[in-house]
């Protein structure tokens, strides 16, 4: 599948006359080739060293994630609570948790190898460029990575941060809408034992589903927001803002001077405008 990919790209016309190489594809074809198979933008760089690198810290994350998950499921279905009450259930929920969490990790370790190496061929591709289009797909990847790219290490508390408290928000209007409507549903003998009425179960149930909606909204645009601020900043990055500018304009001050005659001048105020040639 990696051969076919490369001979697609190494085939693919950059126009009617020439066809195009590994090393003139664009930033935009390497991360395609990154994404869909892993380990193909370090072919394409020429980085052949670093394929078993990814492909082991992959397969290792992939292979413990999944006996974590057999040893998950295993426990869990162990348990049958047509012969065993609460409290053994809270027992086997104590015993597969812990495998419950490790699989989460190792699957999640295996994602961040999957988008170091797509990070890593488009940084090394444009070594020695900043390309905002490397800082515009790493924070599509992964929300905060082009702003580390841009070396604006400030702003990912900032992006994580907003995700975060939006995200908990929506969880958290997630389990109000969740509680209500199933006090809605089996009124009167929900939670609350009827002591609110129907129509206020209803209006609250609507309430946190309204809102969990909005929030996801704006969990959303939070994260396009961080894309479009990665893009900006990448394009400003090489911008020239020091003092060694063709036009400057700074602010003149004259005090007041005893001349020869003994004639004294007004203290004054203005601009200066200096050209540097």
């Amino acid at each position: 599948m990696l051969i076919a990919l490369l001979l697609y790209f190494w085939s693919f016309p950059a126009s009617a006359n020439s066809p195009v190489n590994l090393d003139s594809l664009s930033t935009e074809q390497v991360w395609l080739a990154a994404q869909i198979l892993p380990g193909s933008g370090q072919v394409i760089n020429k980085q052949y060293w670093k394929l078993p690198v990814f492909y082991s810290g992959m397969g290792s994350m992939i292979y413990m994630g999944y006996q974590a998950n057999k040893n998950y499921k295993r426990i869990k279905n162990e348990y049958d609570p047509l012969y065993y009450g609460p409290e053994e259930e809270i027992r086997f929920m104590e015993r597969w948790t812990p495998h419950k969490i490790q699989r989460n990790l190792y699957y999640t370790g295996a994602a961040a190898f999957y988008i170091a190496s797509v990070a890593d061929a488009l940084i090394v591709k444009n070594k020695g460029t900043h390309s905002p289009a490397t800082a515009t797909i790493l924070s599509t990847l992964m929300p905060g990575l082009g702003q580390i790219y841009n070396q604006k290490l400030w702003k990912v508390p900032v992006v994580y941060g907003g995700l975060g408290t939006l995200y908990y928000m929506v969880d958290f209007n997630q389990r109000g809408f969740k509680r209500f409507g199933e006090a809605y549903q089996t009124f009167p003998n929900d939670e609350f034992g009827g002591a609110r009425g129907k129509d206020e179960l209803k209006f609250l149930r609507d309430a946190y589903r309204r809102n969990r909606d909005l929030t996801i909204m704006a969990l959303f645009g939070f994260y396009v927001l961080n894309i479009i601020d990665a893009n900006v900043d990448a394009h400003f990055f090489n911008w020239d803002i020091t003092d060694d500018l063709a036009l400057n304009m700074e602010p003149l001050f004259n005090n007041s001077i005893m001349t020869g005659r003994g004639s004294v001048t007004e203290p004054s105020a203005g601009f200066k405008i200096k050209f540097n040639f």
